[in-house]
């Protein structure tokens, strides 16, 4: 497949170079080379004519005075690495991305169109499009399914097959409704099969899936799968055809348990492993992009060869892009990184498309500018009236029994229905236990809303408000009915965000503009602001991994097992709805 054009005058242009009958245009000279094809270091020259290589080898090239010479005597040249799972929409966009990964050493991405494909699909191939002329090479994913109970016209088989068929779209998946496989939903095998007709990838989710499951969906066309978080399930993947990324996310930090995983069970590693950051909140990128995650592998013994390959040569290949990009070789387009040393996958310095693009993390060429205005991307509010405070108040059933959302991790929650005491109007208290709090979200559209007792969020939350969630439903949080009214007025304020209360201020403000769910910012304002917000929920008590995912997920209908929807709290694994909604009063 091909990446990027090259005319004839540039192609010609780069066969003399490599015969060294024309001048290159950058040098690099005298650099220690890891040759992913054959995982060794060679003192190797790399030449390139314009955006390409032209020769790696011992031979000095043509040179004149525009010939842009990089003396790199005791540094490591590597690839351009590449994301072959990415998120680009939490909290950050793919532009902002796509800056902070060229800044820290990742020029290829392949990300998520999950939220793109609830605009309308012009507007989706705009951004797509757009996309393709950034320096870092994107590619998408469309998805099969909308992960939220919600019917939208993106997931009918015409908007799929339409998603499908965009050059920008590489894959389909990742496949989170693997239930309605099972169950032979029509509009679903569709997806499946029509992305195999079209010779495309087809990204898998199965955590904790039996070998004999692994099976089915192999048969079906899955044909990679990042949920892996043990070696032997690193291994039935691999074992089965399918290509095993192994992740290291904010949510799920796999890697250094599979790499001792791994070196345990004593078997090579295999050209069919790749890793990922797997969309990461904003905080965990302080410490860099996919640089970070070939840093984690390799210390967690992997061998820095097998780790760069990972990041780059087994995308690649996996991607079919390994004509274009994923090696130090001819013909391919010159993205390369310097490093200081083979175990600091950091870049000195960044080289995209033959050019120097970013040096000790900062860019140095221009990038590509979003033209969100000309998006259908704002908040949508169809309320005409102020919230209530009775919004926030819960009463028991007819036998005394309240629905309680137990947090079992970060991301699994468990519904039961309990005794619970009320106060002196009959509605469910909280005084009794501070880690309590009601959980409420609200369908703005559909003018309803869903409640629960919240148990393992924090302690003594008064309210917090968030219109960044899977479903597009504001989600509320708090013990203060009061400061959740506050805290949800104010996002509406915002046209989208997050939103603490405490003491009946506002302590932590994170505005998400565009859709309710990303900002324009760029990524290290996103990451302090994140990080603030991170760190007052820690200071409430929150004890789970990633309190930005959890907020996220607690209307993500493909994870068990109980999830708040507009209709009510459905049981995932019957589909049923357990508690029904209420009419917003």
């Amino acid at each position: 497949m091909r990446v990027r054009a090259i005319t004839d005058r540039d192609y010609l242009s780069m066969i003399r170079v490599s015969r060294r009958q024309a001048p290159a245009s950058l040098w690099i000279k005298g650099a220690s080379v890891l040759n992913v094809y054959t995982k060794e270091w060679q003192e190797h020259h790399v030449v390139v004519a314009g955006e390409r290589i032209a020769y790696v080898g011992e031979k000095e090239p043509l040179v004149n005075e525009q010939t842009v010479i990089i003396e790199a005597a005791g540094q490591y040249l590597v690839p351009g690495y590449i994301e072959p799972h990415a998120h680009p929409f939490q909290w950050y966009n793919p532009y902002t991305l796509a800056d902070f990964a060229l800044q820290t050493g990742t020029t290829g991405m392949v990300a998520d169109s999950l939220m793109l494909m609830h605009f309308p699909f012009s507007q989706t191939a705009a951004i797509m499009e757009s996309l393709a002329m950034h320096p870092v090479k994107q590619f998408f994913w469309g998805r099969l399914d909308p992960q939220s109970g919600k019917a939208h016209p993106a997931f009918t088989k015409e908007g799929l097959a339409r998603m499908l068929a965009h050059p920008q779209v590489i894959q389909g998946g990742e496949l989170t409704n693997w239930g309605g496989v099972l169950q032979e939903d029509e509009t679903l095998l569709f997806g499946l099969k029509h992305t195999r007709d079209l010779g495309k990838r087809m990204e898998g989710h199965h955590p904790g899936a039996s070998y004999e499951t692994l099976n089915i969906a192999a048969a079906a066309g899955v044909t990679a799968c990042h949920e892996a978080i043990t070696a032997t399930e690193l291994l039935s993947r691999i074992r089965l055809g399918l290509y095993a990324t192994l992740r290291h996310s904010s949510i799920r930090p796999d890697v250094p348990e599979l790499v001792k995983g791994w070196l345990e069970l004593g078997v090579p590693w295999s050209s069919r492993m790749m890793l990922t950051s797997d969309g990461s909140t904003p905080p965990m990128h302080r410490d860099g992009f996919m640089d970070n995650t070939i840093r984690v592998a390799i210390e967690a013994g992997m061998p820095p060869e097998e780790a760069y390959v990972m990041a780059t040569l087994n995308p690649a290949v996996y991607y079919g892009l390994d004509a274009e990009i994923g090696g130090i070789a001819p013909g391919r387009i010159a993205d390369m990184l310097l490093l200081s040393a083979k175990e600091q996958p950091t870049p000195l310095l960044v080289i995209a498309n033959g050019q120097r693009a970013a040096e000790a993390g900062t860019l140095l060429v221009p990038t590509i500018q979003p033209h969100w205005e000309e998006a259908s991307i704002r908040l949508q509010d169809p309320l005409a009236k102020r919230a209530h405070p009775d919004w926030f108040r819960l009463r028991p059933d007819e036998e005394g029994k309240a629905p309680v959302l137990q947090m079992l991790n970060a991301v699994i929650t468990q519904l039961s229905l309990e005794d619970m005491p009320v106060d002196q109007d009959g509605y469910v208290s909280l005084e009794h236990d501070p880690q309590l709090a009601l959980i409420a979200t609200i369908d703005a559209t559909g003018g309803t809303r869903t409640l629960a007792v919240l148990r393992g969020f924090g302690e003594n939350l008064e309210g917090l408000a968030s219109t960044y969630s899977a479903s597009g439903d504001w989600i509320v949080i708090g013990r203060n009915p009061e400061a959740m009214v506050q805290a949800l007025e104010r996002i509406r304020e915002l046209k989208g965000g997050v939103v603490l209360i405490d003491k009946g201020k506002i302590t932590c403000e994170c505005p998400l503009p565009l859709g309710g769910k990303f900002t324009s910012a760029p990524m290290e304002e996103v990451i302090s602001m994140a990080e603030n917000l991170v760190n007052q929920l820690r200071s409430k008590g929150h004890v789970h991994l990633d309190p930005i995912y959890s907020i996220l997920f607690f209307t993500a209908t493909h994870l068990p097992y109980a999830r708040l929807t507009a209709k009510g709290i459905v049981d995932i694994k019957s589909g049923q709805i357990v508690v029904p909604a209420l009419p917003l009063s």
